[in-house]
């Protein structure tokens, strides 16, 4: 949670400090206008788009936490190189507390996998469905070298390289856990799978109020 609340926050600090700029932006193509430096404008004005656009949300959710969620991770992944594919409107059937728990962990998850992977080979793909009356939300990542194994009535990742990464195996488990507590609160469940190097964990939740 603070981890979100100090992305949420350094987001609009950015969108604060560009509206505090904007005058001066504007004052400055005033100036190359009034000089007749037309190529001059066109370089500036591009830049400033580029720097609104850092500040856009490539994916529009319903909701601003999930976006902060989703679009944080989005940038994390292109920074590393992973495509990063999101079809996910939230209409509010689980809180969204629940959810960011959901989607902090599988992603975070998914991020990781792909990190081990050779640049450019990493990709995640994230969907939001809807089936009767319950939610499927699933990830599906790349990944080398781990396979699910089901321990004490749930899913942990166990990998072959549990002697050069111990710590992230046991953290991806705790994850994997915390996800599974939730899923059940909502009378839901997780599925994982497992097809050559694709990883995939659906996650199945009761719509609240059905």
């Amino acid at each position: 949670m603070k981890k979100r609340l100090e992305e949420a926050e350094n987001f609009y600090g950015s969108i604060r400090k560009v509206r505090h700029e904007m005058k001066n932006h504007m004052a400055n193509i005033k100036g190359l206008a009034g000089a007749g430096q037309y190529g001059e404008i066109q370089d500036y004005v591009r830049r400033m788009d580029e720097t609104m656009q850092e500040l856009e949300y490539k994916y529009v959710t319903g909701n601003p936490v999930t976006d902060v969620i989703i679009n944080d991770k989005y940038r994390r992944a292109e920074k590393a190189g992973i495509r990063f594919e999101a079809d996910f409107q939230y209409g509010g059937e689980i809180p969204v507390f629940d959810l960011g728990i959901i989607l902090n962990n599988l992603l975070d998850n998914a991020i990781e996998a792909c990190e081990k992977l050779e640049t450019g080979r990493g990709f995640i793909r994230l969907t939001l469905k809807r089936k009767k009356q319950f939610l499927l939300l699933e990830v599906e990542n790349s990944f080398d070298g781990t396979v699910p194994v089901q321990t004490g009535g749930g899913f942990t990742p166990h990998t072959t390289k549990q002697d050069t990464l111990p710590e992230i195996v046991t953290e991806h488990g705790i994850g994997l856990e915390n996800v599974r507590d939730v899923a059940e609160r909502y009378f839901g469940g997780v599925n994982i799978k497992v097809r050559g190097d694709v990883f995939r964990v659906t996650v199945m939740l009761q719509q609240k109020g059905r």
